[in-house]
């Protein structure tokens, strides 16, 4: 489970993490190769990066782990309305509420993205749970996101040419695009692996690729930061920052652990729930992003690429914790 965790997971780990801190750094202290050059403002290379990562989630998917999940029909719509839909009610109850801060709209966003499959079987794994069963369910909010999520975020994805279009206009746009940079690729990704030459197991060094991507798409995002003067903002809104990211943690965790009661499992895969509902993907959410806004609105990224790149950071931090209060306890 280990080698095969590693194999089809994303970036993991605190390492990562401490990269991904490295990255906002530079990309808000030196935005200067984006900001003077007009090349990067273009949506060339945030679409070449978001091909390549859903290139290599084909790579690593595997129709039979995904076909073990969807047998057990009733468990599986459970646990994936905990995953989508039941966040989104609550982050459309915050919307009615009114947030005022400037990375609201980012963390509502964060409480709809899909599982991140590395940490999620990991965590599971470690704790005593079901890997396997944290494996399929991870995959498969995966694969649904890029439907789901353009319909779930239209109400909140603002400063964007969005606001107040029927939805049936912004389909018309964003699927498309979708369709281009990540359900080809993901296609053509997992065809290669019939391809003699390419092999069908994934190497050791395809999984640094969507990593490297990832990098390049927060530097880009927090570079466009930097000319927001984000190192300026009040410290009000820091403090709201640290806030908001506690409070998805606790609503993730709140609803990962009743998923796991309202479905009636068993120990284990209660266990495993509970890290497939709250371990939130950064390696799909930002790709998502770039894929749906597209690049028209460059400053407007940092607003929702930092609440990911903070819970990511957070929720691997976290999640350690809730492993080592579980093996105590037992």
């Amino acid at each position: 489970m280990d080698r095969l965790a590693s194999k089809r997971g994303f970036p993991k780990g605190l390492g990562f993490a401490l990269l991904l801190l490295l990255t906002a750094i530079g990309g808000i202290l030196y935005p200067d190769p984006f900001m003077k050059s007009g090349w990067a403002k273009s949506d060339l290379f945030a679409s070449i990066s978001t091909f390549i990562i859903f290139l290599f989630i084909g790579r690593n998917l595997c129709l039979r782990d995904l076909w073990k999940v969807c047998k057990t029909s009733k468990v599986t719509l459970i646990v994936q309305s905990f995953i989508f839909g039941v966040p989104w009610f609550i982050a459309m109850i915050l919307t009615l509420i009114g947030p005022s801060s400037f990375f609201a709209i980012g963390f509502l966003i964060v409480l709809i993205l899909p599982t991140t499959v590395s940490s999620c079987v990991v965590y599971a794994r470690d704790a005593g749970g079901n890997a396997e069963f944290a494996l399929g369910h991870s995959f498969l909010s995966n694969l649904i996101a890029p439907i789901l999520f353009p319909l779930l975020s239209t109400l909140w994805i603002f400063g964007v040419g969005y606001g107040g279009i029927p939805f049936s206009k912004v389909a018309a746009e964003v699927y498309p695009r979708l369709a281009l940079l990540i359900l080809l690729p993901a296609i053509l990704g997992w065809y290669s692996r019939k391809i003699p030459l390419l092999g069908e197991t994934p190497r050791t060094w395809e999984s640094k690729v969507p990593q490297a991507c990832i990098l390049f798409l927060s530097y880009l995002a927090f570079a466009s930061g930097s000319a927001l003067s984000l190192l300026d903002l009040p410290m009000i809104e820091w403090v709201m920052l640290a806030g908001w990211t506690l409070g998805c943690w606790l609503i993730l965790s709140f609803l990962g652990w009743a998923c796991g009661k309202v479905g009636g499992l068993d120990l284990p895969d209660r266990k495993s729930t509970y890290f497939v509902v709250s371990q939130k993907s950064l390696a799909t959410g930002i790709p998502l992003i770039f894929a749906t806004m597209g690049t028209q609105g460059l400053e407007g990224w940092v607003w929702l690429v930092l609440p990911l790149t903070l819970y990511h950071m957070f929720q691997l931090i976290a999640g350690a914790g809730v492993i080592a209060c579980l093996n105590v306890r037992k």
